[in-house]
């Protein structure tokens, strides 16, 4: 039997570090938002050698100095598993703090005079506030969005479809990588440059035609924003708020359900989007009742996280169940099976492989680990 820890509230409460458990909240850039008006922002700094480029794809793959991890996504949205095989001089485990002495990968070392970026998205990201890379205070980083012919996912919303010679030498030095697979090994830096990218990214992918008169759109404010050549309609990035909870009974054991499409033995947290005119506390209480057939007592909310694939923002709460609800009732549509665990018996089933956890970048692994006390596995 796994020994397992006692018990720690208050590790992530609001105010305490527990902030750098969050893989994709982190950031140590500025972003620089009142310059993203400026008449040929993009067309300077992409002429300007001395500015950094990150490359990312619209399915939330980012270029690093690292060999690919989870290239193939997998289906079923949730974070995939880091290899084993992986060179550990280049990765190590990033659940722990920023230790600036931990070696991790880092985004491709890029600028604007390694790719020429004639016809493709770009985005402003922002610049360096002169910490944390060795870079030049004031140095501007710009995103490179990479056309896929997945047809399954637009390339990118101008439909930048022709050679790009230069591009395809830096993917060959700097293969694409699943942000929601590495998130959690970047450092605070890179986290907080890749996770906007990816984002605004998928946004464009998707946003080429006006919602109002169904126009052609093209990009504005150095893109973080899209208007309509036909009405003049502005569009922003879409931000999708869903609630996600560590829900535990009244022996503080955690409820952990098991979605239809997941692999077998995957479990997670339960989590949900909030509907029109909802409160995130109801929409806690209501997604529980409905995955599990449980009710809720108590919510609390813990923390905030970013989720660009596509667009999610996820609102980490814990949600305490009524005195005697013990007994999940699983949906059998979105949720097949739901368990109630003690910390001893979560650590013995990861152990044993009978549960397999979220990966580390996800928000829901954090409640879990939070709920538990320390790291798993």
């Amino acid at each position: 039997m796994t020994s397992a820890p006692q018990p720690a509230p208050d590790r992530l409460a609001p105010g305490t570090t527990g902030t750098t458990a969050r893989s994709l909240s982190r950031a140590t850039t500025d972003r620089d938002a009142e310059r993203r008006g400026e008449p040929g922002l993009l067309d300077r700094l992409a002429a300007d050698p001395a500015t950094r480029l990150l490359l990312v794809d619209a399915r939330g793959r980012v270029a690093l100095d690292a060999p690919a991890t989870a290239a193939d996504l997998p289906d079923d949205g949730l974070a995939p598993a880091v290899p084993h095989d992986r060179d550990d001089a280049v990765w190590r485990p990033g659940h722990a703090a920023d230790a600036p002495s931990a070696v991790r990968p880092r985004l491709a070392p890029l600028t604007a005079a390694d790719v020429d970026a004639t016809g493709l998205t770009r985005l402003y990201l922002g610049r360096e506030r002169g910490s944390g890379t060795g870079d030049a205070a004031g140095a501007a980083w710009i995103a490179v969005v990479v056309p896929t012919d997945d047809v399954a996912t637009p390339t990118d919303a101008e439909g930048a479809s022709r050679p790009h010679p230069s591009l395809m030498r830096a993917m060959e030095r700097f293969p694409l990588s699943a942000l929601r697979a590495v998130g959690a090994e970047l450092d605070a830096h890179d986290a907080g440059l890749a996770t906007p990218a990816t984002a605004l990214a998928a946004w464009h992918a998707r946003s080429g035609f006006c919602p109002l008169c169904g126009g052609r759109t093209q990009i504005v404010q150095a893109g973080w924003a899209r208007r309509c050549t036909s009405c003049e309609a502005l569009s922003f990035p879409r931000t999708d708020p869903a609630v996600i909870m560590a829900v535990t009974d009244d022996a503080d054991r955690i409820v952990l359900v098991h979605g239809a499409t997941w692999e077998q033995h995957r479990y997670s947290t339960v989590a949900g989007f909030v509907e029109a005119g909802e409160p995130a506390e109801a929409a806690v209480v209501r997604e529980v009742a409905e995955e599990t057939g449980l009710k809720v007592a108590s919510v609390e909310f813990v923390a905030s996280q970013p989720w660009p694939f596509p667009r999610s923002l996820m609102l980490g709460y814990r949600a305490r169940l009524a005195p005697g609800e013990h007994l999940a009732r699983p949906d059998g549509a979105e949720v097949t099976d739901a368990i109630v665990l003690s910390r001893t018996e979560l650590a013995d089933a990861v152990a044993a492989g009978t549960v397999i956890l979220p990966g580390r970048t996800s928000i829901a692994r954090m409640l879990i680990e939070d709920w538990y006390g320390a790291p798993i596995g």
